[in-house]
């Protein structure tokens, strides 16, 4: 079936929220370090966690202007025009309709990034009408891993110069291996070839091949958090910080 690249929407976060209540516990848009700091077991863990996060994500789309939220959706053949009957329109003017299989969230800083002005999208945050967090959410290694990643780029991200940022990419565990991942990261590099710019990501072990595939290259030791500290002992996070130039 074939998959299609598009801009996400407001209503793709209720639509990405159901999967938990469709798909086996795990088989979602749940981002790293989320399924380390915030594992689940059955239905209604998962339903709670995508509601969750899925509704900070919502926020952020909504309120955050750097962020650009894009989606792979499996259109099983069907389109559906937003403008226009005529069959002779560009597929760009068409909305997939079929099921979201991956996620991504590109930030554009065409005056460069800040860790102070934008680390408050990494910490988790309760919604006001919730009094605590599940009992099977880590939340200080959630926010130990996310900050002391961003932190970390004020020594490998130059300060002051545009940059795109690739902040959260996921595909659903079951659908991996289509090529949804390869089409997010493309529409990235195509922004950062258009303007000129820089594009900048951290990398997991197993999906740093990915990115290096696509022109991006490790810079320097990359980052290794120890995260005994905060309930992991003797676990060693890691994760590789990439760069790719423009014209590559």
């Amino acid at each position: 079936m074939p998959l299609i690249i598009a801009p996400v929407e407001l209503p793709d976060f209720d639509a990405i929220i159901a999967h938990a209540d469709i798909y086996e516990p795990g088989d979602d848009l749940v981002a790293p370090p989320n399924p380390v700091a915030w594992p689940v077991a059955t239905q209604a863990e998962a339903q709670e966690r995508l509601r969750l996060l899925m509704g900070r994500q919502r926020q952020r789309f909504l309120e955050d202007p750097t962020a650009r939220f894009m989606k792979v959706v499996d259109v099983a053949g069907s389109y559906s025009p937003t403008t226009s009957d005529d069959p002779m329109e560009p597929i760009s003017k068409f909305i997939p309709q079929g099921d979201i299989i991956a996620i991504a969230r590109w930030h554009s800083f065409p005056k460069g990034y800040s860790f102070d002005s934008m680390s408050h999208w990494e910490v988790a945050t309760l919604p006001h009408n919730q009094a605590e967090w599940p009992p099977n959410f880590n939340q200080p290694l959630h926010d130990f891993i996310l900050l002391s990643r961003d932190r970390a780029r004020a020594s490998w991200i130059p300060a002051g110069q545009p940059a795109w940022v690739l902040m959260h990419l996921v595909t659903r565990s079951s659908q991996r291996g289509r090529g949804a991942a390869g089409m997010l990261i493309r529409w990235g590099i195509e922004q950062s070839e258009r303007e000129g710019t820089p594009a900048y990501l951290e990398a997991g072990v197993q999906g740093k091949p990915i990115y290096e595939k696509y022109g991006f290259r490790q810079v320097g030791q990359g980052v290794k958090l120890d995260l005994s500290s905060v309930g992991k002992p003797g676990v060693v996070f890691e994760m590789a910080n990439m760069v790719r130039r423009p014209g590559r």
